[in-house]
């Protein structure tokens, strides 16, 4: 490999740093701003790698990222936009198709979608494991060893804190009462 092929693997790392913080967040607004955080390093990454059906996936998903992390905060109905980032993700992937591939991302950000858009970050996590496979299996075949990395780190990311969020407190409770 040739320094840019590091350098194109080291900004990648950035991004998972910021993925698998964004896990470890208790509140919706603090995942979906580290997500976002995450996916404008890897544009750049996957521009650099000429993976534009990921570029265009990612900077979507941002814009959409802090328009649910809002409406959610305020109290506000997210599925007329769940809808409308439906049909940009769609298009978005007609124009930058990339063959079969292309199919795993467009699928992740459109389960993403109804995970993102839901206040309820049990929710967010399990459909994040989901779109966390697929964007792995994308990551691999457009050779960005740190998009892999990335993908199996929040994974594991997301499992530590569905234990410490969801399930370590419902055993805790459990066993103060008896």
């Amino acid at each position: 490999m040739e320094f840019t092929d590091w350098l194109i693997q080291g900004i990648g790392a950035l991004g998972i740093i910021a993925s698998v913080i964004a896990f470890q967040c208790k509140k919706h607004y603090w995942i979906l701003f580290w997500r976002s955080v995450s996916a404008l390093i890897f544009v750049l990454q996957y521009y650099l790698l000429g993976a534009y059906t990921g570029v265009a996936m990612d900077l979507i998903g941002v814009g959409r990222n802090f328009l649910f992390a809002e409406l959610v905060r305020r109290e506000k109905k997210t599925w007329p936009w769940i809808l409308v980032f439906t049909a940009v993700f769609a298009v978005a992937g007609a124009f930058t198709w990339q063959g079969w591939i292309s199919i795993f991302i467009i699928a992740a950000k459109l389960i993403s979608n109804a995970g993102y858009g839901n206040k309820n970050t049990l929710i967010l996590r399990l459909m994040s494991l989901l779109t966390s496979l697929f964007w792995l299996i994308y990551n691999a075949y457009v050779f960005s060893l740190a998009g892999v990395a990335c993908e199996g780190f929040a994974i594991l990311s997301i499992l530590v804190s569905l234990w410490r969020f969801e399930l370590w407190p419902k055993i805790k409770k459990q066993n103060s009462r008896s």
